[in-house]
Parts: C-alpha cells; structure tokens; sequence
C-alpha cells in the first residue's frame, strides 16, 4: 500500500470515528428541539453556552492547534522531556481555563444590558452558564493533551475524546425530556467534560512508555507567545459570533435558536475537517518542520489543499441540495413547527456556502500552526471579524437573520484568500531540535 492510501485510509478512519465520537453532541439539539422548540428557554440556553463557546473555543481551541508543533519537538527529545513539557503545560492549562469562565461570565451580562432581550430572562441565562463554566475549564486542560497525542501520531486518541462532552450531554438531554427541564443538559456537558480530561491523561502515559529516554531540552521555549496570538485570533471570531447571537435576537424571537439549529447541522459536515483532515495535516506537516524546512510546493503543501478543497466543494453542494431533507428527518418532529423548519432550512444554506471557505481556511491553518507562524493569525483575525460584523449589519435589515450567514461567506472567502497569499512564506525548522 502506497504512502498516499495510507493517508486517505486513515483520514477516512478517523472521520468515522471523530463522527461517532461527535454523534451524541449532535442529537442534542435534535433532542431540545422535540421536547422544548424554539423560544425564549432554548434562546436563554444557547446564549449560555454562546458563553461557554467563547471562552472555552477562545481558549481551549487554539491551543489544542498551537501546542502540536512543541509536542512534536519535545517527542523527538525523547521521553524527559515529553513528560515535562506537558506537566508544565497542565498547571497554565488549568490556571487559564479557571480565569476564562470569569471573563466570559461578563462579557455575556454586557451583551444582555446592551441588547436588553427582555423576552428573555436572566436568571435563565446565568443560570444554564453557571453549570457549563466547569466545562470551559476542562476544555482548556483536554486541549493541550489532545494537541500532545496528535503531535505523536496518536490522532484516533483525540478524535475518540470529543465525544465524551456530547456523551454527558445526551445523558443530561434524556433527564431534561422526562422532567422537561434543560438544565440537566448544562450539567451533562460539564460533567463529560471532564471525564474527558481523566481519559486522555491516562492516553497521554501510555504514549510515553513507547518514547525513548532521550536527552533533555525546553520545548516550551515559545509556545506562550504562539497561544497567546491563536487565542487572540479566535477571540476576535468567537466574541464575533457571541455578538452575532445577540443581533439575531433583535430580529425575532427563536431566531437565536434557530441560527443554532443551524450551525449543529454544519458542525455534522465539519467533522470531516475539524476531526480528522485537520489533525492529519497539522501532525503531517509539523513533523517534517521539526526535521527539514516545510517547503509551500506541490508535493507537500498544495496538492493536499487542492484535494481538501474538492472534498469541502462535495460536501458544499451536497448539504446546499439536501437541506430541506436534513431539517425535516433530524430536526421536524415534536414541538419543532413548520415556520421553524422553512427558517433553519434557508439559514442552512447559506451556511453551507460559508462552509467551503472554512474548512479550506482550516486547513491553511494548520500549515501556519505547523511552522509556528502564530502572530499572522492575529492580524488577520481582526480583519475577518470587523468584516462579517460590518457584512451582518449592513444586511440585517434586509435580509434579517440571514445577514448571519451572509457575513460569513463574506468574511471566510476573505480570509482564505488571504491565508493563501501567506502560506508562500517558509520558516527554517527550530535551530535547537534534535536530528533524528
């Protein structure tokens, strides 16, 4: 078998089981859509854990990204080296995500003085997020160990750990339908959460045991100033997305959930890329800059990006053609009425336009992230999310909640233009890594 079946083959393994693992998550708001709908409780909710996204997806996201070219350097120090570097980066893990529920706990009581949504209740609000900050916190923990694992090729290992959180939640979900109440749901998703973290420790010493001793060495030497610039690039488009919670607020009640039903939809599609073209390319990639010099030619970067790109563009025109389809068989049941399903169905395809130029950015991405070109995402994260939050505004009185995803398209052709232009600039491998 050739190295390229190989790759596919495990792309295709991995996709299975990060779409099993991310399967649980997903019937969530399958199940709040049956038993509660679309209104001012599921808004309150999914405002809620619009706050837990921004601080948990601020954090926890960018440095599951950012610690994968460090890990792999600390890999080929040897086993010391691997064992420090990550106990070091459990304490900072720990300490940050314990400060960023705190942060997103005011940011989300300014959004709601601010938009003054009073048809939907605070107390609801504070309440369902008050049973989702443990979750943020694990986040950022399960983060650096699932960066750590795919550094060592262990890519399956963290697909699998996604879907703890969505296993806790469906548990919480099946409570909510039989006392037909949502907080449980909140309570799930913290809880899995962390069971999340317990099993990708115990992943990470198994790992450990198959690394020789090595010599010793500070693999660390950099990585704060790489997460700091990734946290600030997707803090821009997470508090852009926060924001955008609240605009469609504006425009109806149920729109917030119904821009969320949405977004789950996508998220399905995205398992292909977030869970296992992503992690392959970023392990692929940041191995061979630990070694040699990532060159932007056709055999080792831009072949693959054509071949993400066509399988984005399939997947595209897929979810465009079968939206009414997919909203009617998964979400159209129960309390979930008509006007309901012919909104999600119309935000879903817009959505799904959008979806092309994510993953295809996604996946430049992961090549920056790889030769540790961290303070570009910063910049540019600004420029996209100024532009989809100028795109949403100037839209929203016409097209009204479909300005959303119309920013989105906007802003994400943008940025992976941009992302493309950028990726012709090479970096030297680390001058201090050991030669195999």
């Amino acid at each position: 078998m050739t190295g390229r079946s190989r790759g596919v083959l495990r792309i295709a393994r991995l996709a299975v089981l990060a779409g099993l693992a991310k399967g649980p998550g997903f019937l969530i708001p399958v199940i709040i859509a049956a038993f509660f709908g679309a209104g001012n409780l599921t808004d309150a909710y999914f405002l809620a854990y619009g706050g837990v996204l921004l601080v948990g997806g601020t954090v926890g996201q960018p440095l599951e990204a950012a610690v994968v070219p460090f890990a792999a350097h600390a890999f080929a120090l040897g086993r010391s080296a691997a064992d420090a570097f990550l106990h070091t980066l459990f304490r900072r893990g720990f300490l940050l995500g314990a400060a960023a529920p705190v942060i997103g706990a005011l940011l989300l009581w300014a959004g709601l003085s601010v938009s003054r949504l009073e048809e939907i209740s605070t107390a609801h609000v504070f309440g369902f997020y008050l049973l989702l900050a443990p979750a943020a916190v694990a986040w950022c923990v399960a983060a650096l160990y699932t960066g750590s694992l795919v550094a060592a090729w262990h890519l399956e290992v963290g697909a699998i750990g996604y879907g703890f959180r969505g296993v806790g939640a469906l548990v919480g979900a099946g409570i909510s339908g039989m006392i037909h109440e949502l907080w449980p749901v909140a309570v799930g998703v913290s809880v899995g959460e962390w069971s999340r973290v317990w099993w990708l420790r115990e992943r990470w010493r198994r790992a450990l045991r198959g690394v020789v001793e090595g010599a010793n060495g500070t693999p660390e030497r950099g990585l704060v100033a790489a997460a700091a610039n990734q946290i600030t690039a997707q803090g821009f488009i997470s508090a852009e997305q926060f924001l955008e919670r609240f605009l469609a607020g504006t425009v109806a009640v149920a729109a917030i959930s119904h821009v969320e039903y949405a977004n789950r939809l996508i998220m399905v599609a995205a398992v292909l890329f977030d869970g296992a073209v992503g992690p392959w390319l970023l392990a692929r990639w940041s191995n061979v800059h630990v070694r040699r010099t990532l060159k932007s030619d056709w055999t080792t970067v831009y072949r693959l990006l054509a071949l993400a790109g066509a399988a984005a563009l399939v997947v595209t025109g897929a979810l465009v053609v079968a939206a009414p389809l997919i909203v009617g068989v998964v979400l159209h049941h129960g309390a979930f009425a008509d006007a309901d399903a012919v909104a999600v169905t119309q935000i879903l395809r817009w959505y799904s336009v959008g979806y092309f130029f994510n993953t295809g950015a996604l996946c430049v991405e992961r090549l920056l992230v790889a030769r540790t070109q961290n303070r570009i995402f910063a910049r540019l994260a600004a420029v996209r999310a100024v532009t989809r939050v100028v795109t949403v505004l100037i839209f929203l009185g016409s097209l009204g909640v479909l300005a959303l995803p119309a920013g989105s398209v906007v802003s994400e052709a943008i940025y992976l233009a941009a992302l493309l232009v950028i990726s012709r600039l090479e970096t030297a491998p680390r001058a201090d890594t050991v030669q195999p």
